[in-house]
């Protein structure tokens, strides 16, 4: 939408977010506002008033905030903590801390929520006990790796699915345990000291159960968090016992049986089967790497195994 009434745009942007004031600063007064939001794979919304405004957002109790600064200047305040954000940057708003904004003239935001709920679990899963404090992390931009990583994951994201494949079930659920995983393992926290330190190591009978839970359960949702959880082991716990005793990780294990399911499927499809729509459905979200990963496990490309499998038929 777009909009010239400030009321009107802060109502459409309570509707996305939570319940807020904006105040027009400085000698210009007059507005035009625009907010787009694009609903998959992570809800993400681009805002700007075209005009100088301070924000009071409450503390939003129920979601994590990742502002990234597309153009012009911001600052934020939560507590006693201030951070000032300029152009290619990004901070986390944490959640139940009182928020206060200030965009200049020229800033637009893109900004994507988590659920404060799904974030705190998955932290808890990763270091194996619920979690004693609230899960805040520090008000300061990412650094430069982290917004490297964050933009091209999230750029790939909404393209892929503004050309038309969403990203849903094992794909979606794969997508999202990577971005919370990122958050957590850099950016800091209440919690990154402990995330840091030494995990103890399973025995082989876990690695051995956690296998077999995989594989049962490849074709579904399933993410590591989950497998961790089963087994009652921390994720951290859980990839030491895979580095330890199979010298690999849960996540490869993972990826190499859906990968056979992929080819699988392939061998048995018809000549209409799309080779994206199998690999989406199957939890693979980036699909060059997708098809990297199938020549290094079966020496020939997606296609080609569908193609072989049409020849067959056909003789």
């Amino acid at each position: 939408m777009r909009s010239k009434d400030i009321d009107e745009l802060t109502d459409a942007v309570s509707k996305v977010y939570c319940e807020h004031t904006v105040r027009v600063v400085g000698p210009a007064r007059n507005v035009d506002g625009q907010l787009e939001v694009t609903n998959s794979p992570q809800p993400l919304v681009q805002l700007s008033y075209g005009a100088p405004v301070k924000i009071d957002a409450g503390n939003f109790p129920d979601f994590f905030l990742i502002k990234h600064c597309v153009r012009g200047t911001a600052s934020a305040r939560q507590g006693s903590q201030r951070v000032d954000l300029r152009q290619g940057q990004t901070v986390i708003l944490s959640a139940g801390r009182d928020t206060e904004l200030q965009f200049d003239q020229a800033f637009v935001q893109k900004s994507v929520r988590f659920d404060f709920g799904k974030l705190e679990s998955a932290c808890a899963r990763w270091l194996g006990h619920p979690l004693e404090q609230p899960l805040q992390f520090a008000l300061r931009p990412f650094s430069d790796a982290l917004e490297r990583v964050w933009q091209q994951t999230l750029g790939y994201a909404w393209s892929t699915e503004m050309g038309g494949l969403s990203l849903s079930g094992p794909a979606k659920a794969s997508f999202d345990e990577f971005l919370l995983t990122l958050l957590l393992h850099q950016h800091p926290h209440t919690y990154s000291s402990e995330l840091a330190a030494p995990a103890p190591v399973p025995t082989p009978g876990i690695v051995r159960r956690a296998e077999s839970y995989m594989t049962e359960n490849a074709a579904t949702t399933l993410s590591i968090p989950d497998v961790a959880a089963a087994l009652g082991v921390s994720v951290r716990s859980l990839q030491e016992g895979f580095r330890q005793w199979r010298n690999t990780t849960p996540n490869e294990f993972l990826r190499q049986t859906r990968l056979r399911l992929v080819r699988e499927e392939l061998l048995h499809s018809d000549e209409i089967t799309d080779v994206t729509s199998v690999a989406l459905r199957h939890g693979f979200t980036h699909l060059g790497r997708f098809s990297g990963y199938y020549h290094a496990a079966f020496g020939e490309l997606p296609r080609v195994t569908q193609r072989r499998r049409r020849i067959l038929t056909r003789d």
